[in-house]
């Protein structure tokens, strides 16, 4: 890795940390592509990165995982987007993963420092340019990080959720409580469970019965941190910003519907290219991460 070479530290195997890890890394197929990765971290913190790498003159594609998940478990669609022509890092935000700090416990500007002290590092040795993915909550992180940062000129979404744009009156009732919540219980932890259920959507998958027994996923999470999320108001929604932003989603999603990211696409400011994905789901970095790299590539390279 050259010049990142003092950055580099030890590749996890996941057995280290629990033998079910491994057999989680077999229903996923990752092993071999876990294999050619390399890992780094950056800040005291630190933040663990995982970077599989295409060429020194390759554009650099950012990922920021789904609520709970690390990029370790992605590995597949990794590899097959570094295969594409981009050299791709996987970052785990604070306190999830193998990254440091309180289990579970970040806020988007945390996150959006994070993003940008990964790039700081990375122009050590690639030009660029830096693109970004956000998969899930991922997706309003990565969003956050663009904004911040003129450096990422292109954005990728899977699924984006915006708070000016509650999905329902649920959502913004549950928003509501959220925020009042960690008023007065900033460190009390609501179950994952509550907001995701790993086993119905990946019903079918190898892995839908191991996901939820991982040690190293976030199972809870403190009210600060989700009041951090659900408070948070996306720029997009009120100006233009000299980034490109696509949002890609299955038609079949099962978290967000289609209806409501094209209404978040005709409420923003910011323009934003919708692509759906006949027949696929919410999951479709672990369910179908080959179909899901063709598209995320073309529209990088378009």
């Amino acid at each position: 890795m050259g010049i990142l070479e003092p950055l580099l530290k030890p590749t996890p195997t996941g057995g280290e940390i629990c033998p079910s890890r491994e057999d989680l890394q077999r229903a996923l197929g990752s092993g071999a592509y876990l294999a050619k990765r390399e890992t780094f971290h950056v800040s005291e913190l630190p933040i663990h990165c995982e970077i599989y790498e295409h060429g020194i003159d390759s554009p650099v594609l950012m990922f920021l995982p789904g609520i709970g998940t690390y990029g370790e478990l992605y590995a597949e669609m990794l590899w097959s987007l570094s295969q594409r022509g981009f050299n791709v890092v996987a970052i785990d935000p604070p306190g999830h993963g193998y990254s440091g700090g309180e289990r579970g416990v970040y806020t988007v500007e945390s996150v959006q420092e994070s993003v940008s002290l990964v790039i700081d590092a990375l122009e050590q040795r690639y030009d660029g340019p830096y693109f970004i993915y956000g998969y899930s909550i991922g997706a309003l992180l990565a969003v956050a990080a663009a904004e911040n940062d003129e450096r990422i000129s292109k954005v990728v979404c899977g699924t984006l959720l915006t708070t000016e744009v509650p999905p329902d009156l649920f959502h913004l009732l549950g928003w509501q409580w959220t925020w009042g919540s960690a008023m007065l219980f900033p460190g009390m932890r609501l179950p994952l469970a509550w907001m995701v259920d790993y086993d119905h959507l990946l019903a079918g998958h190898p892995a839908g019965m191991l996901i939820n027994h991982d040690p190293m996923l976030v199972l809870d999470y403190p009210f600060k941190t989700l009041a951090s999320l659900f408070s948070h108001r996306a720029g997009i929604m009120k100006r233009k910003y000299p980034f490109q932003l696509a949002l890609v989603q299955g038609e079949q999603d099962e978290v967000l519907s289609v209806g409501y990211s094209r209404r978040v696409v005709y409420e923003a400011v910011q323009p934003i290219e919708l692509i759906t994905v006949p027949g696929e789901g919410h999951m479709m970095p672990l369910t179908a991460p080959l179909k899901l790299a063709n598209i995320i590539a073309g529209w990088l390279n378009s």
